[in-house]
């Protein structure tokens, strides 16, 4: 039996593919650890850590001590982090990073998890 394929299942199996490989790029090129430094408001006010590790897996720290930890995913314009420790609930982010510094946007955020949604409204500079 021989495989017919139209152009147009050419083009679907295609953009899976390229679809498939740029949230890999995305996640890959997100791994690190990253840096904002707070002055206000005061009830975050510190230095916060951030470390995406190529695993999935992310810590959150403040002033050194590690706070929250969970998992994350992400696309070429979004990242999400689910986290059972900390807030116990998932948030959803626009992400950019532009040279070494990492930016979100507020999408949605678990009523649970102001404070994650106040610190990641400040720049990350990547450390490693």
């Amino acid at each position: 039996m021989r495989l017919k394929l139209t152009s147009f299942a050419v083009a679907g199996v295609v953009a899976l593919v390229l679809g498939v490989c740029s949230a890999a790029v995305a996640a890959g090129g997100l791994t690190g650890t990253y840096q904002a430094k707070i002055k206000s408001p005061a009830q975050i006010k510190g230095t916060w850590g951030l470390t995406l590790k190529p695993n999935g897996v992310y810590v959150v720290s403040m002033n050194g001590k590690s706070v929250a930890s969970g998992r994350w995913s992400a696309t070429a314009t979004t990242i999400t982090l689910r986290e059972p420790d900390g807030c116990g609930g998932t948030g959803t982010y626009g992400w950019k990073r532009t040279n070494a510094v990492l930016r979100f946007t507020f999408k949605r955020e678990d009523p649970r998890c102001q404070i994650r949604r106040a610190v990641l409204t400040h720049p990350f500079a990547q450390v490693r």
